[in-house]
């Protein structure tokens, strides 16, 4: 087995239940040099092979050299990573992304290294995403983010 390592990630992927409740918890806790916005978005990915449409709100500042993602799912038309997180009774820590422009090499060493697939993929943008199935041995989602 090869030695995959990350050297770095770029976003801390967050899921609440209610963004503007925790709004001033994150607001009073990180010192955040710009004014925090909550952004309303569609969102269309593909989920375990099947294509889900979304709502969320969002929130998305830099903090300590890192972007800071903070997400409530609105409304949803079927399952998707951050709506099972929320309905399994979580909210905090979901992901870590990882800005790259080899997602492709990184996905086949994920998947022949470790046997570990995508469970969900989409795109905004210009950038493409894929979040690798790494919960259930690291405690959180993997997000490629390829641009």
């Amino acid at each position: 087995m090869n030695e995959l390592k990350i050297e770095k990630f770029d976003q801390i992927g967050i899921v609440v239940k209610d963004i503007e409740k925790a709004t001033p918890y994150f607001g009073g806790l990180l010192n955040f040099q710009s004014k925090i916005n909550i952004v309303e978005q569609d969102s269309t990915v593909i989920y375990m092979g099947k294509e889900v449409v979304f709502k969320m709100k969002k929130i998305m500042q830099n903090f300590g050299g890192k972007q800071l993602e903070i997400v409530e799912v609105v409304e949803s038309g079927g399952d998707h990573l951050y709506l099972d997180f929320i309905k399994e009774g979580n909210e905090g820590l979901h992901h870590l992304g990882v800005y790259t422009k080899n997602a492709n090499d990184l996905l086949s060493e994920f998947k022949s290294e470790y046997n570990i697939e995508v469970i969900q993929t989409g795109k905004a943008g210009k950038v493409n995403f894929y979040y690798l199935d790494t919960r259930k041995l690291i405690g959180f989602y993997l997000e490629l983010i390829s641009f």
